[in-house]
Order: C-alpha cells, then sequence, then structure tokens
C-alpha cells in the first residue's frame, strides 16, 4: 500500500469493562497491517449520560467516519439475535453514504436462518421464517448492510490482511 490508510473501528468492544485493553490491541493490529486506526475517545458514552451527550458522541463518531478511508466493523450477532450491534449498523450505514470502503467481519458467516437460535420453519412459498412468520434475508447480515461490504469471516485481523490484499492489488 502506498498512502498508509485511516481507518474507523466500529462494533460492541467499546461496551466491555476491558474496552481500553481490547481497543488498544485493535489498534495496534491496524497499525501492524499498515493502516491508520482513529481512536475512540477514552470517555465513552456513560449509561446516565444526557441526550444532549448521545447526540454529542454521535457527531464526534459521524465526524471521525467522516475522516477516515475504511470502516471494519465487527458485525457479529449481538445480544443472541443475528442482528449486528445498532450502532455499528448505524455507522456502516452512514459510511457507505459517504462511499468508504465497508469490510464486516464475524465468527460465523452462514446465513440469517442457519445462525438463528430460535424455531423457524418454511412457509408456503418456501422461505424459511421465524417462529413469527418474519422472513429472513438471504445473506449473513441485513442485504443493505451485507451488499456493499465485504464480509470476511473470523476476526478484525483476517479483515485487515483481507483488506491489504484488496488494496494492494487494487495498486497494481
Amino acid at each position: 500500500m502506498g498512502k498508509r490508510l485511516k481507518v474507523y473501528l466500529s462494533g460492541p468492544e467499546h461496551l466491555l469493562p476491558n474496552a481500553k485493553e481490547i481497543l488498544e490491541g485493535m489498534y495496534a493490529l491496524c497499525e501492524q497491517y499498515g493502516f491508520d486506526p482513529i481512536h475512540l475517545p477514552d470517555a465513552l458514552f456513560d449509561p446516565g449520560s444526557s441526550f444532549e451527550e448521545g447526540v454529542r458522541i454521535a457527531e464526534e463518531r459521524r465526524n471521525q467516519i467522516g475522516e477516515c478511508d475504511v470502516i471494519f466493523a465487527n458485525t457479529m450477532d449481538f445480544r443472541d439475535t443475528t442482528e449486528p450491534y445498532g450502532e455499528t449498523s448505524f455507522e456502516l450505514g452512514y459510511a457507505w453514504r459517504l462511499g468508504k470502503k465497508l469490510y464486516c467481519y464475524m465468527p460465523d458467516a452462514r446465513g440469517c436462518d442457519q445462525r438463528y437460535p430460535g424455531e423457524k420453519h418454511q412457509n408456503e412459498s418456501g422461505r424459511w421464517v421465524d417462529e413469527n412468520g418474519i422472513g429472513f434475508e438471504p445473506g449473513p447480515l441485513n442485504l443493505m448492510l451485507h451488499s456493499p461490504s465485504v464480509i470476511v469471516e473470523g476476526t478484525l485481523e483476517d479483515a485487515l490482511k483481507r483488506a491489504a490484499e484488496d488494496l494492494a492489488s487494487e495498486e497494481e
């Protein structure tokens, strides 16, 4: 890669009790693969924060996404559902709107219907639906997230390797 690209990391890691250490490890991985991570602020959202504080954080993240070249998003199943963390979905949509490159990584990239932990069955037209009759997206994520993204089954490091390869081949 010629120019070092700025990357934004999205995912639920900042919610964990040891978030600072986890994020520092993620930043180090980015640097190891030739990317410059945009660091999240040390003061992350506090559940007791006000609405205004939430808007301020959202604006700060929006500005950071605007500065990045690539977004790496942990789209793991969040809280035992087949959907990623809501903030991550929002950030991916915004980054896509800005024309950023999107890399989603997840430990299991099988289709939503295959990962769904609840009851499911095929309806009269042969489509897989949940116990409420609601159909599943055809890929590993919601179609609006899956379609504009490169999906990598694995970890952030796997996604960084893939992006470095993709971007190197673009330069050739």
